[in-house]
């Protein structure tokens, strides 16, 4: 990979962070439109999700740690370890098809 290449990576990799860092203080407060609608119309109160056997909850629900959700320090590292899964499967995935072809 060039050096070019890399720096590039990087600099993609440093603005997902700076977004991860900034998005629980930017975010609104306010439910988006889907909930809002849901809350409206009384879908919210009445919407049960039933537990499956086998199928493991959500590793960051909400973008939070269970212990404790209204930790912003928290959210932010939630953030930051999704996003950098994420861009690492990613790149991986684009590294085994780069590879068979």
């Amino acid at each position: 990979m060039e050096k070019k290449d890399l720096t590039l990576i990087g600099i993609a990799v440093l603005i997902c962070v700076v977004i991860c860092v900034l998005s629980p203080y930017i975010a609104s407060g306010d439910p988006d439109g889907l909930e809002k609608s849901a809350e409206d119309s009384g879908l919210a109160e009445d919407f049960q999700i039933e537990e499956i056997k086998g199928i493991p909850d959500a590793i960051f629900p909400d973008y939070a740690f269970a212990n404790d959700p209204d930790n912003q320090v928290l959210q932010i590292v939630a953030l930051v370890i999704g996003a950098l899964v994420t861009l690492g499967l990613g790149y991986a995935i684009a590294e085994i098809v780069r590879n068979r072809n």
